[in-house]
């Protein structure tokens, strides 16, 4: 059954591939269509350019005509001089018109830039036409002097009409005019080269493109065997990986690059009491979900690496493992998938637990001993100096409790110390650490204060929980105070010892007055009695 699975996987995998096949060679046909679309559109909008410059140079060739006509009739004998003006004032607007034609000419040719760098001759031919059209603009000015001058002339007094000769002045026009004429053929010429080299250019491109769509189409033939064969030596791995989880001791989980799991082997049942199933996330059957999934990633570019994790069993408690992550590899940068092979580590874990506390922590009261305040105070003063905090370090001594032991007994001096020990702990919950250091001695950090009147607020808190009665040894009652005696880093020593030589100090001046009191560590006062006994 799982063959057949699998098998159905590869078909669909298949046809997945096949479908987006079909919509890059259909996006390939689209583009091509598209392509030659454009390049008709812009081959369009060349020659409708053309064709607009071309009417502004024929137009101005009319406007030369019609200044022409009036200059020629200004200078005719048999009319006012009010009609001499207008038809200079009209030889003057034809000629503005003309070079106002001309020069929008110019401009929109200006602005025509080649669309492929292949088009050399349509370049050359566009150069030719702009300095044709600049020539134009010099030889107007030339024509449209001769003609004010003439114009002039004609309006002076005992002007003789047998001494004016229009050949100069026609000489001039037709130069003029011929700058035109050679600008008509030359915008013709290049309208027509346009076109020829982009029908040209379109047949190259559609050349090369039908090329690369043939290339394309071979790809995708390629690319489809080549998943098939993949696909096979997937299953393949797949067969062993299942025949070698089936038949190991240890326990396998195989995952997806998204925590997904693929396969979890049957030797889950024998601790577990359940096999994980197939397909639900990683993470909901481990404690430390978020972090061992981050652990996992963290393996994505490197080489297996050990971690311990926990599961929880069908009976609701949780079960250590000691996990080796490999990440199997599918590409250069990302695996496809992580194994997890795990061993039961539960009765390694609750030893090292039980030496944990052994270590660190007061076997009678249950709270921090000396040990694990050595490496509490070590680990802030250690801190970087951006993220160092003002700390104080508070000592207690309980003041009668050698009375309590001698009147009702080390049993009840025992039960008090477990009952100081359980409140003092909630009094400094969140402002910082209380340990046992020794006896009825304790040592409190605190270190999350802001202002000394936090501080002060703090030692208040902790001399009345000492203040008041308890009861203990089955309803005996014993009245109890501290002596307090508190140093700070860094004012008042840069090492452990320091602050504990401080601290033990203030300490001694306060059970000197008579306890139930707390004193800030002072050189000028606490130094004289260094070597004074504690009462």
């Amino acid at each position: 059954m799982a063959f057949f699975s699998e098998n159905s996987s590869t078909r669909r995998l298949i046809l997945l591939f096949t479908s987006i096949s079909v919509l890059l060679v259909g996006a390939s046909i689209a583009s091509l269509l598209y392509l030659n679309y454009t390049m008709n559109k812009l081959s369009d909008s060349l020659y409708s350019d053309v064709y607009q410059n071309s009417e502004l140079i024929l137009n101005a060739d009319r406007d030369l005509y019609q200044a022409a006509i009036a200059l020629q009739t200004s200078v005719s004998s048999n009319i006012t001089a009010e009609q001499r003006s207008v038809l200079s004032q009209e030889f003057e607007d034809n000629n503005a018109q003309a070079q106002q034609r001309i020069s929008t000419a110019s401009y929109n040719l200006d602005a025509v830039t080649i669309p492929y760098n292949g088009m050399k001759q349509s370049e050359q031919l566009l150069n030719a036409l702009r300095a044709e059209l600049k020539q134009f603009g010099i030889s107007l000015e030339q024509w449209k002097e001769g003609g004010r001058e003439v114009i002039s002339e004609r309006a002076q007094s005992g002007w003789n009409p047998d001494s004016f000769s229009l050949l100069a002045l026609h000489t001039e026009l037709n130069e003029v005019r011929s700058t035109l004429d050679n600008a008509e053929e030359l915008i013709d010429s290049y309208a027509r080269q346009v076109l020829l080299e982009f029908k040209n250019l379109k047949s190259s491109m559609f050349g090369v493109y039908s090329l690369f769509l043939f290339l394309l189409v071979l790809v995708i033939i390629y690319l489809c065997r080549r998943l098939i064969s993949l696909q096979n030596e997937m299953l393949e791995e797949k067969s062993l990986y299942q025949l070698i989880g089936e038949t190991m001791s240890d326990f396998i989980i195989l995952t997806d690059p998204n925590g997904l799991i693929l396969y979890a082997s049957p030797s889950h049942t024998s601790v577990l009491g359940y096999v994980p199933s197939k397909g639900a996330p990683l993470s909901n059957y481990i404690r430390e979900a978020e972090i061992s999934w981050a652990k996992l990633k963290s393996v994505v570019q490197s080489t297996p690496r050990m971690s311990e994790l926990r599961m929880r069993s069908s009976e609701g408690h949780w079960v250590w493992l000691e996990t080796k992550v490999t990440p199997i590899s599918g590409s250069r940068a990302f695996p496809a998938q992580f194994m997890l092979v795990s061993r039961e580590i539960t009765q390694r874990k609750q030893y090292e637990e039980r030496l944990h506390k052994l270590a660190f922590y007061d076997h009678l009261t249950a709270i921090p001993n000396r040990a694990h305040f050595k490496m509490y105070m070590e680990n802030l003063i250690s801190q970087p100096e951006e993220r160092r905090q003002e700390i104080a370090l508070a000592l207690l001594d309980c003041d009668r409790f050698k009375q309590l032991n001698d009147t009702l007994g080390h049993l009840a001096g025992d039960e008090f110390l477990q009952l100081l020990s359980r409140e003092l702990q909630q009094t400094v919950k969140g402002s910082g650490q209380a340990f046992r250091i020794g006896g009825d001695e304790f040592a409190v950090v605190l270190h999350r204060f802001t202002n000394p009147e936090m501080l002060d607020e703090m030692l208040q808190r902790l001399l009345q929980l000492f203040n008041k009665s308890w009861s203990v040894n089955k309803g005996s009652s014993f009245h109890t105070s501290a002596s307090i005696g508190v140093a700070l880093y860094p004012q008042h020593g840069s090492s452990i010892n320091e602050l504990l030589r401080a601290a033990d100090l203030a300490m001694y001046r306060s059970k000197n007055h008579g306890g139930n009191e707390a004193n800030l560590y002072s050189l000028t006062v606490d130094e004289p009695y260094t070597n004074q006994p504690k009462g």
